[in-house]
């Protein structure tokens, strides 16, 4: 056993990557340091950066759930501090939805925003997400 808790608490808190995986969170590895704005800046094994609320040092991991993940084709100017830019590998359909595999990231998105923006496997766009939504995940 290790973790017990609701749905929710374990997808705002995972205690390891299995648990953050379970939640169906994109998982992300790096080195952890304090920011001194009160964030969190991991340095990913990619060579991106990327910001959390959460306090973490040393090697962690990086939980995101897909459905936090947004897509464009620049970068936006919104609070989101975190965009990571990479092409698309896949876009999958399920009735409203989408999910679209960018770089080491999923998206959950909707289908009427795969068609407005013309996403498709090989464009390259900008995948972003708010330090808020980013859970430091210890290892080990």
């Amino acid at each position: 056993l290790v973790q017990v808790g609701t749905p929710p608490e374990l997808t705002a808190a995972p205690a390891d990557p299995f648990v953050a995986t379970l939640t169906g969170a994109n998982l992300l590895f790096g080195v952890a340091r304090e920011h001194g704005d009160g964030l969190t800046e991991v340095l990913l094994d990619s060579g991106a950066r990327v910001y959390s609320s959460d306090r973490g040092v040393g090697r962690v991991g990086v939980a995101v759930p897909a459905w936090e993940v947004t897509v464009s084709r620049t970068p936006p100017s919104d609070s989101s501090l975190n965009h990571l830019t990479a092409p698309i590998s896949s876009v999958f359909r399920l009735g409203n939805r989408a999910r679209v595999r960018i770089g080491p990231l999923t998206a959950e998105v909707t289908a009427a925003s795969v068609d407005r923006l013309r996403l498709a496997e090989g464009d390259l766009v900008v995948a972003s997400f708010k330090a808020t939504a980013t859970r430091v995940v210890p290892l080990g």
